[in-house]
């Protein structure tokens, strides 16, 4: 959980797998509110032409409209961290090897929903 300093009322919640590049940032506005708005997603890139998914350190950081990417890239940053010697330890599909931790690769996009 990341709480603002200084804005008691702003919250934001990390549920999933960073390590596995599978996660969402969830926002909510007042302290203590269980309504929970998603405002970031963590997810691996495939490749649209095979469907082979990527390597761990390629993967898209998709944000709603209004999201700041600065601060989102910021908990990229400090999840990548946070977890890096746990990426070191597990390879790709869960095997022992080497992946170095650090942050290669990756796509921003903002999601725009589409009215009618």
């Amino acid at each position: 959980m990341v709480e603002l300093y200084n804005d008691s009322g702003e919250e934001y919640q990390i549920e999933g797998s960073y390590v596995h590049r599978s996660c969402t940032v969830y926002y909510s506005s007042a302290a203590g509110s269980t309504a929970k708005e998603p405002a970031a997603e963590i997810k691996r890139k495939v490749d649209p032409t095979t469907g082979v998914t990527l390597g761990r350190d390629v993967f898209w950081l998709c944000l709603r409209p209004g999201f700041d990417g600065a601060f989102a890239m910021g908990l990229v940053l400090v999840l990548d961290q946070m977890t890096g010697d746990r990426l070191a330890a597990v390879g790709e599909g869960g095997e022992e090897g080497g992946v170095d931790g650090g942050v290669s690769a990756l796509q921003m996009s903002t999601v725009v929903p589409v009215s009618d």
